[in-house]
């Protein structure tokens, strides 16, 4: 367990790298976005696709402090798991 959470402290393991990597519905999900991302930009004046170009930086920050925020939910919920199992194990062993 310390040799993991040491991995992810230094970089070594990124798990959201490999996320969805095999998920056929999130690789379509992504073509979709992709094709009618390039449609929208198609038919938009400069202004707007100023405008645009916030909206995707804004939309990707936030996404990312989303992701961040779902990984250390998890990773808490886990730790509770583990805590809980062990605790749980104790207490039938000393029975």
């Amino acid at each position: 367990m310390t040799k993991t959470i040491a991995q992810l402290w230094n970089g070594n393991l990124e798990p959201v790298r490999h996320s969805g990597k095999n998920n056929s519905e999130m690789r379509q999900l992504e073509d979709l976005m992709q094709n009618n991302l390039e449609k929208l930009e198609a038919v938009l004046n400069e202004n707007q696709k100023m405008i645009f170009e916030k909206y995707k930086n804004c939309f990707t920050e936030y996404m990312i402090v989303t992701v961040e925020q779902a990984f250390c939910d998890g990773f808490c919920m886990g730790t509770k798991i583990a805590t809980e199992a062990l605790i749980t194990a104790e207490q039938l062993a000393s029975n």
